[in-house]
């Protein structure tokens, strides 16, 4: 929780434009991943430019999966087993 809190304190640009290993955020191209139909939720045509994700640490704790709307970021999914993408 510490960790999110720390990110809120920055700007989206901020987070979107880091090079941290232990933040890794990027947009998400669903055709690469197992949800191919994206979030599911309605309407997300409409309010969702890029999908994102990032990881809260290096290794550990998964990965947090959402979009950006008028700066603020609202997360879909918590995903602590990097199930989103398969490597089989």
């Amino acid at each position: 929780m510490r960790r999110l809190r720390d990110l809120s304190q920055l700007k989206a640009e901020e987070v979107i434009n880091n090079q941290s290993k232990s933040l890794r955020c990027h947009g998400i191209d669903w055709q690469d991943t197992t949800e191919p139909n994206g979030f599911g939720i309605p309407n997300e045509d409409e309010l969702v430019n890029t999908p994102y994700q990032f990881q809260i640490s290096a290794n550990e704790y998964g990965r947090v999966h959402g979009f950006l709307s008028e700066n603020v970021f609202y997360v879909v999914w918590l995903d602590p087993d990097h199930n989103l993408y398969s490597y089989s």
